[in-house]
């Protein structure tokens, strides 16, 4: 796409201290960097005044600000263990004029504001490192911009008083100075398109009357620190300019690179004056002229050049026509298409090019950095740090360039000017809402790279686990032969007929008739499947799939729950839906529990009385001998957490209990029992008549430890074994609890002074029942979280896991608000039951995402794709024994609490239509597809 020329950017790379050695070597500069109104918060704390950045977001409710950012005014010294973390020499960041000068000038001194800097320098030397410091990052005093700002002449009186403040304050401790940073950002989007602070939208006069300012300003503070301060605390004063790169140098591309970098490197590191360019294009009636004694003393102002590169174009002439009278883009008079060239390859342009047209000064890249949305594995930003490195080391090398140092931008994940909290640029993730700071991979990296002096290395796989580094490898092979695709539903989610023929109340109905879901919904009707079976069958047939996944209504076939009320409708019901999908071809996958308790137990104390396990298998026994002979593969239960922690724990589901403590786990021993006295009675009944396999539905998202750390890591597979291997490893495992959560709840129980565990203990006949009683592994998975080591103070089920959990930034949400969309989490789930439990036969039982119900759902099409193409790695790179997946859902359907507000189906269902009418999605037809062709060509 083309774009007007503001040769305006936001990625970093810059620079800061002194070496001319032709290595990376010891004296090196490696640091990071980070800027006040980005970082420190505490906009108004301990007399600060507002900078045009307050004022310019706090105009506007719509933007994010910087009111909190980092916090890191109130907790900068947290900063410091990351700084010593990294291994860094320097670290650069910004003063907030505000903070020590609230109206800007020297009579409105803040003793508090100019402490917290003293503090920061006095903590980072003592820790080894040098302190740059920038003393202006774009965040004027309001009260300097309420008299005209960087277009009032004035301020430059005024900023060599700000200047001289700080040297006077900090220059003891702080030998490297930078007086701008990218100010040809703030003279453009300041003051010409308003999209910076202070957000004016005038004609390039003023951006040229703003940088005229900035560049007799940074004069004035050069000057000064030399006649007076040089001496004594023999320091460096430098700028920071941007720079952006064109693939080949043409005349039009010289034009652009002289507009932008040239603009105030020319004034301080050429001649003293504008370049050529821009005077014979602006003119002298636009463009501010220097006085024969400022071009004097322009010249050479700078004991270093700070770069921060963009991007990379395609230059070529403009119209000037297309652009607006007396704008910057109509006077540079060119076109920018942005290219794809390498970092490597540009950067080492910018640096050869800055060394050829201003006589090799000595370069730091400043801010070399990578935006992106925040991931914790950030492999990108490893890739461009790695590329940029390499150009570096050959800017150096081949091309002579006397680089000083690299300072990788930032620390900290902040506020991101225009972009708000949206781009993050940070080596540690900052969580906004608690000011947890995370570790990053690119964190790992770097430091590793300080460690071999910038020279290549093979980083160790564990800096990004291969799972996340394979992500966007897209697999182009066949499922196995034989591979069961299928679609899922639920009774009480499709069913209807909620009273209808003898069926009974499921607790499930008596929640929701009593207003328990989303707008008063109810499932008294849902899809209609009671009467509409047919149809659905018939949806599965378009669809091709050779299996279908329903449940059974406990309480359609048995009202009270008990085998004495047997109900012969409910069963016709079922026999008609089985004897359907047989004579189409389909294989009836059934679970006997998918939530709906029949309110009559529930009434006796639900699945925490323990009488529950015998009436679980009568009912059991009833559905082998009514469907049996029909339906060869069996799940007892769907997502026994949730019945488990959703009902028991938080209250959130039917039956509303608030038994965190102990209810959950007594609940949860009753499920596993239950399920094996099930799995037993059909391997010694029904087995040598039916052939069929028994198995359980487990639901597990993935948990990816949050850093590399040990604590962390066990952290993670602490919440996995309290999640999945709660009932898994009873059941696929040993026959016991996992051994992190008996130790666990066992401590926890002990500290709080019980004299038993809270978990109840299996026999030893128990476990050796419950081991192997399983055929196979039924799995449902739809996201990931990141899992950090965190003491909790609670003595329930959740405290007892001691974990703090995130979802990373960068993974897209959906109208199910607990699904972020992440598909390596399957592969990395798939891996993990396949190393603790023996590699069992898997069916992935539910997997899907919510939407509005939308007929061309692309984002459900992109969902499955990539979801299944992980699980198509699982099982060809792995060697996981999948041999099954069930798209969650055939159709649209009520969604538990959140009613008919999220749609999962591959068919759309309209809830308004007594007919309720089902239409295939766009998803519907792709799935077909790719039943069809079992795979990916």
């Amino acid at each position: 796409m083309n774009k007007k020329a503001t040769f305006i950017t936001a990625l970093l790379l810059v620079v800061c201290v002194h070496n001319s050695s032709a290595t990376l070597g010891d004296i090196f500069a490696w640091g990071v960097s980070s800027s006040a109104y980005q970082s420190e918060g505490g906009w108004n704390a301990e007399g600060k005044g507002e900078s045009i950045w307050d004022t310019f977001t706090h105009a506007n409710a719509s933007k994010d600000n910087g009111d909190e950012s980092g916090e890191g005014y109130k907790r900068y010294t947290e900063h410091l263990p990351h700084l010593v973390e990294l291994k860094v020499t320097h670290y650069r960041f910004s003063v907030a004029w505000s903070r020590v000068l609230p109206k800007g000038t020297k009579g409105t001194r803040n003793n508090a504001g100019i402490q917290y800097y003293k503090n920061l320098v006095n903590e980072l030397k003592s820790r080894g490192i040098e302190p740059v410091v920038t003393l202006y990052d774009h965040d004027l005093p309001q009260a300097l911009q309420d008299v005209g700002g960087w277009k009032n002449n004035s301020i430059v009186d005024v900023f060599g008083e700000y200047a001289n403040l700080m040297f006077t304050e900090l220059g003891d401790s702080v030998k490297h100075w930078v007086t701008f940073n990218e100010p040809a950002k703030e003279a453009l989007a300041g003051y010409e398109d308003g999209t910076f602070a202070p957000g004016l939208k005038e004609s390039a006069n003023s951006s040229y009357e703003v940088a005229h300012n900035m560049i007799r300003a940074h004069v004035r503070a050069y000057r000064l620190y030399q006649n007076v301060y040089k001496a004594t605390q023999k320091g460096l004063v430098g700028i920071n300019l941007n720079a952006d790169w064109s693939t080949s140098m043409n005349s039009a591309a010289q034009r652009g690179m002289k507009f932008y970098t040239g603009w105030f490197a020319d004034p301080i590191f050429g001649n003293g004056d504008y370049p050529a360019e821009m005077k014979s294009s602006i003119g002298s009636d636009r463009l501010p002229a220097f006085t024969q004694a400022e071009i004097t003393d322009n010249g050479g102002s700078s004991d270093f050049f700070g770069v921060t590169y963009g991007k990379t174009y395609i230059v070529s002439d403009g119209s000037n026509d297309q652009f607006p009278e007396y704008s910057y883009a109509n006077d540079m008079d060119i076109t920018l298409t942005e290219s794809q060239d390498s970092v490597e390859t540009s950067l080492k342009g910018v640096l050869k090019w800055l060394k050829m047209t201003y006589s090799n000064p000595e370069l730091y890249v400043f801010d070399g950095g990578y935006g992106d949305c925040g991931t914790l594995y950030d492999e990108d930003r490893i890739q461009y740090m790695k590329k940029s490195m390499v150009a570096l080391r050959k800017s150096i090398r081949e091309d002579g360039v006397r680089v000083g140092g690299y300072f990788a931008a930032q620390l900290i994940d902040g506020f991101d000017w225009t972009e708000g909290y949206k781009v993050k640029y940070g080596l540690y993730h900052l969580e906004l809402g608690n000011k947890e700071r995370i570790q990053k991979a690119s964190a790992r990296y770097y430091m590793t790279l300080i460690e071999n002096k910038g020279e290549e290395f093979s980083y160790p796989a564990h800096f990004v686990p291969d799972i996340i580094r394979e992500k966007d490898i897209f697999l182009r092979e066949q499922f196995p032969r034989n591979f069961a695709w299928g679609a899922a539903t639920a009774a009480y989610q499709i069913e209807g007929a909620y009273n209808e023929d003898g069926k009974g109340p499921s607790f499930w109905d008596t929640f929701a008739n009593n207003g328990g879901l989303a707008f008063q919904q109810t499932g008294n009707v849902a899809c209609d499947s009671y009467h509409q079976y047919k149809r659905d069958v018939q949806m599965l047939v378009e669809l091709g799939v050779s299996h279908y996944r329903f449940s059974i209504s406990w309480s359609r076939v048995l009202p009270n729950g008990r085998a004495e009320s047997l109900n012969q409708l409910g069963v016709d019901y079922y026999n008609n839906l089985i004897n359907e999908l047989r004579a189409n071809n389909i294989v009836p996958m059934a679970t006997l529990y998918h939530w709906d308790l029949p309110q009559a137990l529930d009434d006796i104390g639900g699945w925490e009385n323990e009488t529950i396990i015998d009436y679980f298998n009568d009912y059991a026994r009833i559905c082998f001998e009514q469907f049996g002979d029909r339906v060869p593969l069996w799940l007892t239960f769907n997502e026994a957490y949730v019945v488990t922690w959703l009902g028991y724990g938080i209250g959130i589901f039917p039956p509303n209990e608030h038994k965190a403590e102990r209810g959950v786990y007594n609940v949860a021993h009753n499920i596993v029992r239950s399920h094996v006295k099930v799995y037993h009675l059909y391997d010694k009944q029904f087995r040598q008549h039916y052939h069929g396999r028994v198995g359980i539905t487990l639901d597990c998202d993935w948990k990816e430890p949050a850093t590399t750390g040990a604590m962390d890591r066990y952290a993670a597979e602490r919440a996995l074994q309290f999640k999945l291997g709660w009932f898994a490893n009873p059941i696929y495992g040993n026959g016991d609890y996992p051994a992190e959560m008996k130790h666990s709840v066992a401590k926890k129980s002990r500290d709080q002074g019980l004299s038993k565990s809270r978990l109840p203990e299996f026999t030893e006949e128990e476990k050796k029942m419950n081991k192997g009683a399983n055929d196979f592994f039924g799995l449902n998975h739809y996201t990931t979280q990141y899992i950090r080591d965190n003491y909790d103070n609670r003595n329930n089920y959740e405290g007892d896991q001691n974990l703090y959990t995130k979802v990373d930034d960068c993974w897209p949400g959906s109208t199910a608000g607990w699904l972020k969309v992440n598909p390596w989490g399957l592969r990395g789930l798939l891996r993990w039951i396949r190393d603790r439990y023996n590699n069992p036969p898997l069916f992935v039982t539910e997997n899907g995402v919510g939407d509005d119900g939308t007929l061309h759902d692309q984002s459900r099409i992109d969902y499955y794709t990539k979801y299944t193409n992980e699980m198509l790695k699982a099982i060809k790179w792995d060697g996981c024994n999948v041999v099954g997946y069930m798209a969650w859902s055939l159709m649209d359907n009520l969604e538990w609490t959140s009613g008919y507000t999220v749609k999962f189906g591959l068919y759309n269902v309209n809830f308004t239509d007594p007919a309720r009418t089902r239409t295939p999605k766009d998803s519907a037809r792709w799935y077909s597809n790719l039943v069809r062709t079992n795979g990916y060509n």
